[in-house]
């Protein structure tokens, strides 16, 4: 049986072993990862943590203009490793998850995206109309 829990913004999906092994199971846990943005006339740009994350791991789209990133993260220790007290536990998976609004005004088909050492970087450039235009005064 699986039980969801939140406390301070964190929430936690316990789930049942199938199996018992030597060490515990950790629960998985979602978060919403930092991040920072930018915005200049030509694009949207915004940055994500995702420490841990790899590029197979990682999902990025847009749909009815929400942005939405998901990447999982699993803690792997040795099977031969021994937990002292309360250190972390083999299969602990973290999960990062987060929505931001992008509105209309992103061009779908030109966002692109790099993963390196952790932080996501993705550029949303702005449609051709959404762009500041310059108006000649005569």
């Amino acid at each position: 049986m699986n039980e969801n829990s939140c406390k301070d913004g964190v929430c936690s999906t316990e789930i049942t072993p199938t199996t018992k092994t030597a060490l515990t199971e950790a629960p998985a846990t979602v978060r919403k990862p930092r991040y920072t943005s930018r915005y200049d006339e030509q694009a949207w740009e915004v940055n994500v943590s995702l420490p841990g994350v790899q590029r197979d791991d990682l999902t990025v789209s847009i749909e009815n203009e929400i942005l939405e990133i998901q990447g999982n993260r699993v803690v792997a220790v040795p099977e031969s490793w021994k937990p002292l007290g309360s250190a972390p536990v083999t299969g602990a998976e973290t999960t990062y998850r987060l929505r931001l609004d992008v509105g209309p005004e992103v061009d779908e088909t030109q966002v692109s995206a790099d993963l390196n050492d952790g932080m996501l970087t993705l550029r949303l450039p702005l449609r051709e109309a959404a762009k500041p235009q310059k108006i000649e005064v005569r």
